[in-house]
């Protein structure tokens, strides 16, 4: 009956074993926990000294990444890396194919699978004899005596390893150690066997999970910088929190986002993040080529170079970054259609390696033998280059992708506004030259209208009193010498109606000569008050002059003329109170100021501008009471603008006066 209960009690065993593992599985989506329940629940059932798992690297070197041992009796081997050498090419190829071996006897050297009396060993064979071998003309092989002794000084009499498959390759391997000889029995094997085959199937649903969650945490991220991208923020502030968040998604030490040079914006925008080289990188041949779509990899657009030392086309850019760590960079280019948008570029610095290995390894080849001690030792690299992944260079495309959906947007909505204000500009434009011109026709009109009058009044003045002469009719001398004054200064006023007219037109025309001299300025101005002095008299309003400057430079003639209009317009429009001529020297800047100064009706300060246009008064009661066309203060503007200075006229108000200034440089020589 005892023997009866063996075979009850190792399937109850087995069932347990296997439902356990089952479970954690299932309970489970974490990998790293199911494997460290795996190797616990297979040490206990084989009880054997050491349960492993290890994990190959894309390199062919491994590591342990979860582990099982029974106190004491061996090290642990955890968290240690090991050779490809340890495991060589042939050795994985007949695990793939064998799909388990196991070491009874170390001492013995018997594989409990295999027997065969030719000396051969798998070791003998090359690559391609493994893959050329039946399954078993394998197995009937005896133990390598390199394998015997590379267990012996892990202290390891009896070992059990089989292949972790996934997707048909070899992921890993579950290796049981014991410190002594130990038979594996074949149902142990079978249940090892099975557990092996679930683990197959918790590393498939861990990569699904990774992958599911990569895709989220991807996804989640092009969302957040898509939101962004059409968000009311500046295009500005848009793009620089994208390009920060890029680089960070990615791991980056830095990164530059370039936008070419468009229409309506010559220079180049460039925004950059952390890290940075010196200089203007994408003026480079290598940026520049990539954006006209010349790089090393253009069936995906990107170039992705992980040590910038050693790439031939950076060789003349590399110094820029000597004064950094960066040591891997990514290069986008940005397209949209056939344009060219521009470029992103991200940076890594250099890393700092450090691996803690099983045993010092030596790779010279001259050393056949294996490692005598398991001793672990660290290797510590610096500066090594930081490999660009597979998901990280899918994240950056579909991100710059949105980036460049952004950024054509962004212009195309830039054009059309600047489309839109420059269509309203040469609307407002159109506007304001139709306003000008009905303005201009009015004034024209108007112009037209008082010139008339204007040249009318004198004309029919100077006709009537000449008529009266003619006929003799009058009185007496005195009343002969009064049609004769009235006459003339009818006909005065005539000639210097029309000589303002002739004046403006040759001002605009540019047919106007001046005449540049170099006179005394208080006897011109002492003239001036003899001409005014039958005004000043017939009104009572003195004439005072201020003159503080000795020598002008100027045409005398014109001078005389803008002088005569401003004297005339102050007594025009004066009653009472007085008019006054000042000169004198400024002292902040080399110029000579004169001034008209009179207490007549005034202005209201908005109007002092408009009075400069042809043809324009202040008002049409001034036009009505006072008369006159408007181009006194028109042609002393041109005058004085043509010598060289300013005018202005300044007014405290209605019934407060008026001051009409302008300056003239202070010259030496003669003017070519």
């Amino acid at each position: 009956m005892r023997h009866k209960k063996h075979p009850n009690r190792a399937g109850l065993n087995r069932n347990s074993l296997l439902n356990r593992i089952t479970n954690r599985i299932h309970q489970s989506l974490e990998l790293q926990q199911i494997l460290s329940v795996a190797v616990q629940e297979i040490r206990a059932f084989l009880q054997i000294d050491r349960v492993k798992v290890y994990k190959f690297h894309p390199d062919g070197t491994g590591q342990v990444i979860a582990e099982a041992i029974a106190a004491k009796r061996l090290p642990s081997l955890l968290g240690l890396h090991f050779p490809a050498d340890d495991i060589p090419a042939h050795a994985r190829e007949m695990f793939v194919k064998i799909g388990a071996r196991s070491i009874v006897d170390v001492p013995q050297q018997q594989i409990s699978l295999s027997y065969l009396k030719s000396p051969q060993t798998t070791g003998d064979l090359t690559l391609e004899e493994v893959q050329q071998r039946t399954v078993t003309e394998i197995l009937q092989r005896p133990v390598d005596p390199c394998h015997v002794e590379y267990l012996t000084a892990m202290g390891v009499q009896s070992s059990l390893v089989i292949p972790i498959l996934h997707d048909c390759q070899l992921w890993g391997l579950l290796a049981c150690h014991h410190a002594q000889p130990k038979t594996f029995r074949q149902e142990q094997l079978d249940v090892v066997r099975l557990v092996v085959e679930h683990l197959a199937i918790a590393i498939s649903q861990s990569q699904l999970l990774t992958q599911a969650r990569e895709r989220a945490i991807r996804q989640e991220l092009i969302n957040k910088i898509s939101t962004l991208l059409h968000s009311p923020h500046s295009i500005q502030t848009i793009l620089q929190i994208a390009l920060e968040s890029i680089v960070n998604s990615v791991d980056g030490s830095g990164g530059r986002l370039y936008l070419c040079p468009t229409g309506q914006a010559q220079i180049a925008e460039i925004y950059t993040d952390k890290a940075q080289p010196q200089g203007m990188l994408e003026n480079a041949p290598f940026w520049q080529q990539l954006m006209a779509g010349v790089g090393r990899n253009p069936q995906h657009g990107y170039v992705a170079i992980a040590n910038l030392y050693q790439a031939p086309e950076l060789l003349e850019v590399a110094p820029a970054f000597q004064t950094t760590n960066i040591r891997s960079l990514f290069v986008m280019p940005l397209h949209y259609g056939s344009e060219t948008l521009g470029c992103l570029t991200i940076f890594r610095d250099a890393i700092d390696t450090d691996i803690t290995w099983a045993g010092r390894f030596d790779p010279d080849e001259r050393i056949s033998r294996v490692r005598h001690s398991f001793e672990a030792w660290r290797e510590l690299k610096r500066g090594q280059s930081k490999e660009w992944t597979s998901s990280e260079i899918e994240l950056v495309q579909a991100l710059a992708n949105h980036l460049s959906l952004a950024v054509m947007q962004h212009r195309l909505h830039e054009y059309e506004r600047q489309q839109r204000q420059l269509l309203e500009r040469r609307n407002q434009e159109l506007k304001t030259a139709r306003t000008l011109a009905e303005e201009a026709n009015r004034l024209k009109s108007d112009f037209l209208s008082s010139t008339s009058h204007e040249l009318r009044t004198p004309l029919a003045a100077t006709l009537n009193y000449l008529k009266l002469l003619k006929e003799g009719l009058y009185y007496n001398e005195v009343e002969l010498k009064e049609y004769i004054q009235i006459a003339y200064q009818s006909a005065e006023n005539l000639v210097t109606l029309i000589n303002d007219i002739l004046d403006l037109a040759k001002i605009e025309a540019g047919r106007l000569v001046m005449h540049w001299e170099e006179f005394e300025l208080m006897p011109l101005l002492t003239e001036l008050q003899r001409l005014f002095q039958i005004e000043s008299n017939c009104k009572a309003i003195p004439l005072s002059i201020d003159c503080q400057v000795e020598r002008i430079y100027a045409d005398k003639f014109r001078l005389r003329q803008v002088l005569t209009n401003l004297l005339a317009n102050a007594f025009k429009f004066t009653e009472t109170g007085q008019v006054c001529i000042r000169a004198i020297t400024k002292t902040d800047e080399p110029a000579i100021e004169i001034s008209v100064t009179d207490t007549g009706i005034g202005i209201e300060p908005s109007q002092a501008a408009v009075l400069f246009e042809p043809f324009v008064q202040a008002d049409g009661s001034v036009k009505r009471r006072y008369g006159g066309t408007g181009l006194g203060l028109t042609v002393c503007q041109r005058l004085v603008e043509l010598m060289g200075g300013k005018i202005c006229l300044e007014s405290p108000g209605l019934g407060q006066g008026t001051k009409v200034t302008f300056t003239l440089p202070v010259r030496q020589g003669s003017r070519e």
